[in-house]
């Protein structure tokens, strides 16, 4: 090994800490923020409930205490006595963090492995099998669990990953002194929470190299630009399509590259297509609500295409929230019994009943929404590098440990990948549209209540 490598490492870890407590007196850190204390009381109340109604089953844990005491003592025998290749405890068919040879070969590596696994599965059943718990508590308890199981893995770690300990003596230490260089980049690109690069930044240029189907412009107004596409057929379709994407996110996840573009397919099959282009809210935009979402954005997009392309009807598309937004747009014009301009609808991973909205069901609750609300209140809009994080964090081990490892322990720069730089290219939310979407429709399920929820004076019946 480079007899420099410590000198020069401790050296960019001392740098790194500087910048660190830099960031955590600045209250830039995610320790100081109103979501950081939301979480950590609810957490605080979820074990504390569980504790509660754990001690009045002691006979439950004391099985679950038996059982991961025998399996542990298993894994020891099998690893460290007989040699015997057969595991007591296997990753998941879909847990790619232990494929390295090592982790199966070498007994020491085994064993790290199994006896995290096997914690791993009876922290998941000591939570389960007790009874008598809130469900959502549950549902809690089980989510931020996993976080923290899952940042504690033997694979996050130099002493205890053979790979990266393999790796780090090969390269002379130089995977950390460059993973160093990336953390550090990253940190000056974040908001409160770290957003670890998914690829190379430098990789695309919208309108060069992705996002670049020739089109053009037709329509502006505070909210959104509206693209109109270059045929590219000598005959179109009569009816033209207007694609609503999510304004959480960039438009171009439709007009990625040339081979994964639907905006390009579409013209290429003859078809006339128009995209909303929405504006990235800043402070200005914090009373911008989901209300005008629909009139001055899907509503208004509908009158232009309209326009353009005369009294013809109208294929639309909502991808995300912007299906869900289409679907409001659609039921206000039947409440306002506004002439049928649309000829279909087509919704892709669009939520219109918000009862079962999967993991991120954990943030949902009034104390964490109230958090974001006054977290959101301080800057005028949601974060979208922070939002980015959020929705990295609902698939853990492949969206953010997995390049955690990747870049910051193997010091590699991240492939070149359309959608992950798509993904990456945050967006924010402004304050009031955010607050609806988390309290009217997440928490209230508003939209699934024909007199739940307004826009314009009428109610939203999504029935019509």
């Amino acid at each position: 090994m480079n007899p420099n490598f410590f000198t020069d490492y401790f050296a960019k870890l001392q740098e790194m800490n500087q910048a660190w407590w830099k960031e955590f007196d600045s209250g830039k850190a995610a320790i100081n923020t109103p979501l950081n204390k939301a979480l950590s009381e609810l957490n605080l109340e979820d074990t504390t409930a569980w504790l509660e109604s754990a001690s009045a089953q002691p006979a439950v844990i004391a099985k679950i205490q038996m059982d991961w005491f025998e399996s542990q003592m298993k894994i020891l025998q099998n690893v460290t006595l007989t040699g015997d290749s057969q595991d007591v405890v296997t990753p998941a068919h879909d847990d790619k963090r232990f494929i390295d040879p090592a982790w199966q070969n070498e007994a020491f590596y085994n064993c790290i492995k199994q006896s995290y696994l096997l914690f791993s599965n009876k922290m998941k059943e000591t939570i389960d099998s007790i009874e008598g718990l809130d469900e959502k508590a549950k549902e809690r308890l089980n989510f931020f669990s996993r976080q923290a199981i899952n940042a504690l893995s033997p694979t996050n770690f130099i002493t205890t990953n053979p790979e990266l300990a393999k790796l780090t003596v090969e390269t002379n230490g130089q995977n950390l002194i460059k993973g160093m260089e990336l953390l550090h980049e990253d940190m000056q690109s974040s908001a409160d929470v770290l957003k670890i690069r998914m690829t190379n930044g430098d990789a695309f240029q919208v309108g060069d190299n992705i996002a670049n189907t020739p089109g053009q412009v037709i329509f502006k107004n505070d909210l959104f630009e509206l693209i109109q596409y270059k045929p590219l057929t000598e005959t179109v379709n009569a009816a033209p399509i207007l694609i609503v994407p999510p304004f959480i996110n960039k438009y171009y996840i439709m007009d990625l590259r040339e081979k994964n573009s639907m905006a390009r397919w579409l013209v290429e099959q003859g078809h006339t297509v128009f995209m909303i282009s929405w504006r990235n809210p800043d402070a200005t935009m914090q009373d911008v609500d989901f209300d005008t979402y629909v009139l001055e954005g899907a509503l208004k997009a509908l009158d232009v295409v309209e326009n353009v392309a005369g009294d013809k009807q109208i294929h639309t598309v909502g991808y995300c929230i912007g299906g869900t937004l289409l679907a409001t747009a659609l039921a206000y014009s039947a409440a306002k019994r506004m002439r049928n301009r649309v000829k279909s609808a087509t919704f892709f991973t669009t939520i219109l009943d918000f009862s079962q909205p999967g993991e991120i069901g954990a943030y949902i609750n009034d104390p964490i929404i109230s958090a974001i609300e006054a977290q959101n209140e301080l800057k005028g809009y949601m974060d979208g590098r922070s939002l980015s994080v959020t929705f990295s964090l609902l698939r853990e081990n492949s969206l953010y440990w997995n390049y955690y490892v990747n870049n910051y322990l193997k010091g590699n720069s991240p492939i070149d990948f359309d959608l992950l730089f798509w993904n990456g290219d945050s967006t924010n939310v402004a304050k009031a549209c955010h607050s609806t979407l988390l309290r009217q429709f997440y928490l209230e399920n508003k939209l699934m209540d024909p007199k739940g929820y307004k826009v314009g004076g009428v109610y939203i019946d999504l029935s019509k």
